[in-house]
């Protein structure tokens, strides 16, 4: 079952967080692991399911549908994308890792 669209607002919030928040720009930028990375997310949003560690170059492949994109006030470059008949995902370019960020589907 696909996610709605209300629900996909949550990512949108999420960045929204992200960048009114210096405090926590500092925790992704040090965030080098699996674990560390759900639990940061859940502590902002536990609607957020869904995250992954990902390598530099998926990272910054250029989008084939992209919904927004921007840099915080701490130099990480952030970018909501769609995957073709897929969800909305979140990915994130911190200094220590990249990461991705969803929903997941039930």
């Amino acid at each position: 079952m696909p996610v709605s669209a209300e629900a996909e607002q949550a990512l949108h919030r999420f960045v929204d967080a992200i960048a009114s928040q210096t405090s926590l720009q500092d925790q992704f930028n040090q965030v080098e692991e699996i674990d560390s990375l759900r639990h940061l997310v859940q502590s902002v949003d536990s609607t957020l399911t869904g995250a992954a560690v990902i390598p530099l170059d998926q990272a910054t492949l250029p989008p084939k549908i992209l919904v927004n994109s921007g840099v915080t006030n701490q130099e990480i470059p952030w970018r909501l994308l769609r995957c073709p008949g897929g969800p909305l995902v979140l990915q994130m370019i911190c200094k220590k890792a990249n990461f991705a960020v969803w929903i997941e589907s039930c």
